[in-house]
């Protein structure tokens, strides 16, 4: 037998296959009617479905909370926790150092990964919107599958706000707002906003506090709100962001002392206090720009430059910054070491079925005479500049989840380039893998995505589950 504490007055109402009706509440307990077939309306008039449902959840959750809280009765039988439901669109993914590769549940949670693993131990992640992320380890055998990796997913609670201009009040729309539990950002969630500048963090929010943040947002300064609560499977609404505006720095970044210009140089600005930060990297003439997260104030600017085996460090102070104002030619001279001559070799790496490019892919050229390594940029291209003696080389190209290709005896000259060493990949088939399959199931309630209180209410009473794709943005910096 199980208590009901607090019960809610927000439900919504599901038919199951059994005929019962299920009421979903945001207290995450779910109250199993039997034969309520006054529910089951067919070819009704949809704004007479939407308030005989709305008026009949109101009236059966009212008469629950009344009957719990004056007679103390307990409710045995058909009252439960949120029970496992197969949990639809979940993107389960396999990764390891033999390989990687995914696939999404379909409508029962099944989910099989059939290519692109060899042999070996892998870490197996399910995400899915409204829930809490899980993972779990699989050994996997080529031409064997690995089955009954199943996972039952937990309900994750939900943040939504709008980001804004505080001058203004226009909304902000490209900005990325993360929410990380308050003490621990181990684990938490992110979303963009949208046109109107609103955002919906709808996964991987267990309960507790989170600090929600835009962080580093173009042309603003990183704004936070703290202490944020979340229930499982409850919706926090209403944490809106109002940004200020940030000041800029720019400048150029040159060679002392020849004056060349220094690209990929890193630059950073700190203020006094030092609550405040920003950082840029110098494009291919040397300058750059620093246009998020300064406050009006006192900085330092930091520049660092380590490429082609040349490195060195430089710093200027007393930099004012204005709120909303660019403050320019902060130009730094940094004395470089001089690189050990070497040979270079250029190309890129792409898929050979869709020709799309590879990142991340890593790039290693050996011979008698030294050797180099690079992994290629999102364009799938990259550059081995460092440590090439004159001489033959073996130049192989890798990637997670493809079969590796080497190209032999590329002759390389020390100062010159030796371009369009190009890499074709091919995927690891079905043929050459392991498999991994199971089902995901997960607590039933998961949360929607809604602006208003009114228009969930609604969508509850129609049984409808909305279902929010939220995008990972992976910061790189690469030298």
């Amino acid at each position: 037998m199980t208590e009901i504490s607090n019960p809610t007055l927000l439900l919504w109402n599901s038919t199951q296959s059994d005929g019962t009706s299920l009421l979903y509440g945001l207290s995450e307990v779910i109250v199993e009617c039997v034969c309520m077939e006054t529910l089951i309306v067919r070819r009704a008039v949809v704004s007479e479905i939407l308030i005989s449902l709305l008026v009949l959840s109101l009236l059966v959750n009212c008469s629950l909370v009344l009957v719990s809280q004056a007679s103390n009765v307990r409710f045995s039988g058909a009252v439960y926790a949120a029970s496992g439901v197969p949990v639809v669109n979940a993107i389960v993914s396999a990764s390891g150092d033999n390989g990687s590769g995914y696939a999404t549940t379909s409508s029962s949670g099944t989910y099989l990964i059939s290519k692109g693993l060899r042999s070996g131990t892998y870490t197996v992640e399910v995400i899915a919107t409204g829930y809490l992320n899980a993972n779990t380890t699989a050994k996997v055998t080529v031409g064997q599958t690995t089955s009954d990796i199943d996972f039952y997913l937990n309900l994750s609670g939900e943040i939504t706000g709008k980001v804004i201009d505080s001058v203004t009040s226009a909304p902000l729309q490209g900005i990325y707002v993360y929410a990380v539990p308050s003490g621990d950002g181990s684990s938490g969630w992110g979303a963009e906003t949208g046109s109107n500048g609103d955002y919906t963090i709808a996964t991987n929010l267990a309960a507790g506090k989170y600090n929600v943040t835009a962080l580093y947002p173009t042309g603003y300064i990183t704004g936070k709100v703290s202490g944020v609560s979340v229930t499982a499977g409850g919706i926090t609404p209403g944490i809106n962001l109002a940004l200020n505006k940030s000041g800029i720095i720019s400048g150029r970044i040159t060679a002392s002392p020849s004056g060349a210009p220094l690209a990929n140089a890193s630059v950073e600005a700190v203020s006094s206090d030092p609550q405040y930060y920003g950082s840029a990297t110098s494009n291919a003439t040397g300058y750059y720009s620093i246009v998020s997260g300064l406050a009006a104030g006192n900085y330092s600017v930091f520049a660092s430059y380590s490429l082609h085996g040349s490195s060195g460090y430089n710093y200027t102070t007393g930099v004012i910054v204005t709120a909303g104002l660019e403050t320019q030619n902060v130009d730094i001279q940094i004395v470089v070491t001089p690189p050990t001559p070497s040979g270079i070799i250029t190309g890129t790496v792409t898929d050979k079925s869709s020709g799309k490019p590879i990142e991340d892919a890593y790039v290693e050229a050996n011979g008698v005479n030294g050797s180099g390594s690079a992994y290629t940029d999102s364009n799938g291209n990259y550059v081995i500049s460092e440590g090439l003696g004159t001489g033959l080389y073996n130049v192989t190209a890798s990637a997670t989840g493809y079969n590796s290709t080497t190209i032999t005896s590329i002759h390389v000259t020390v100062n010159q380039t030796m371009s369009n060493i190009n890499f074709q990949l091919t995927s690891i088939p079905a043929s050459q893998s392991g498999s991994i399959s199971g089902t995901v199931t997960g607590a039933a309630g998961a949360i929607p995505e809604f602006a208003t209180p009114v228009l969930a209410l609604l969508a509850m009473a129609t049984a409808t589950i909305a279902l929010v794709f939220v995008k990972k943005r992976t910061i790189k910096e690469k030298h």
